[in-house]
């Protein structure tokens, strides 16, 4: 593994922190990236962020039909709009409206509460510890999941044991970075259908090519 960290870390530019730095922004952003393209995800972020303060005292007064045409573009907007209200509700009824309460929680905790939520699942829960808790964590996304397969580090699609596997082998320093770098491969190169193997960086360290010419 630690060849391929190299080869991303030339390949890729390094990026070690989320584009959105606070706790809650953080948690909405991902919440719209669930089920659809990055893009679309960006775009109704900014688009509810143009129009409203992303700040669980503002977004719990709303209504559905507040919210829904700022993040339509990401779809599942009608679901969307109502859990954005009631996520918004439970931070401000169970921490004061501070997210990072739960964050300064030693990491398992943190990961069940933030879980305990409606609407929270391990990608987002470890989205939230990895980038505002600074905590060593891996999260794992589709893209990651797929290229973590091909190269032979875990099979099957577990979120807890690819996690796992991919904390073993990375330094915990080098997390932040090779998870941008792992979401990168997949989507310019290790694509679902038709991956472009032959100008992969790490091809020669994978064996996806190989069986595609059996």
């Amino acid at each position: 593994m630690g060849e391929i960290i190299q080869r991303l870390e030339e390949w890729f530019p390094i990026r070690h922190h989320h584009p959105i730095r606070e706790a809650f922004p953080l948690l909405i952003a991902t919440l719209l990236s669930q089920n659809t393209t990055d893009k679309n995800s960006y775009q109704a972020f900014q688009n509810l962020r143009s129009h409203y303060d992303v700040a669980p005292h503002v977004l719990a007064r709303l209504q559905p039909s507040d919210i829904k045409p700022h993040i339509e573009v990401a779809g599942l907007y009608e679901i969307r709009s109502r859990r954005i209200i009631a996520l918004s509700k439970t931070v401000l009824e169970r921490f004061g409206g501070d997210l990072d309460a739960i964050l300064r929680r030693p990491t398992d905790e943190a990961r069940q509460e933030l879980m305990g939520l409606k609407g929270v699942g391990p990608k987002t829960a470890d989205i939230l510890l990895a980038f505002r808790g600074n905590r060593p964590v891996m999260p794992v996304d589709t893209n990651i999941f797929r290229v973590s397969g091909r190269i032979g580090l875990v099979e099957g699609r577990n979120y807890e044991r690819t996690r796992a596997a991919l904390e073993k082998v990375i330094p915990e320093k080098k997390l932040g970075e090779i998870h941008f770098a792992l979401i990168q491969l997949g989507r310019d190169i290790c694509k679902p259908r038709r991956p472009l193997c032959t100008i992969c960086p790490i091809a020669s360290l994978c064996a996806y090519p190989n069986k595609t010419q059996e």
